[in-house]
């Protein structure tokens, strides 16, 4: 998860697509489309998070990883601009994790305005 955050921060495709395997889902939000896979995870965070987001402050919270490596929780906070507005984002990721790479992550977070 320090990888994710390192990568959400540098605006890094490369290093976030490191943390998943080949074949990954990334579930950005529960009601939003999921992105299969590394070109679809790439297109995303190219599109999202290198374009629109500026400034970002990520900070990783608890986390817990079950004893066979395979299920994780993670809490988080950022700052960050986005479209012009100063954002402060609380959430956690649910992860399917394999070989120390994730294969599914589900991400529910909530995001107030600052001014």
């Amino acid at each position: 998860m320090k990888k994710y955050g390192l990568a959400w921060e540098n605006q890094d495709t490369h290093l976030i697509l490191e943390c998943f395997t080949k074949n990954g889902v990334y579930q950005e939000s529960p009601l939003s489309k999921p992105y299969k896979g590394h070109k679809e995870i790439n297109d995303f965070w190219k599109k999202v998070v290198c374009k629109k987001t500026q400034n970002i402050q990520f900070k990783l919270k608890k986390t817990y990883l079950s004893a066979d490596s395979t299920t994780g929780f993670a809490e988080w906070e950022c700052k960050n601009e986005y479209a012009d507005q100063k954002n402060h984002m609380a959430g956690i990721m649910i992860l399917k994790m394999k070989n120390s790479k994730i294969t599914h992550l589900n991400e529910y977070w909530n995001t107030i305005i600052e001014k």
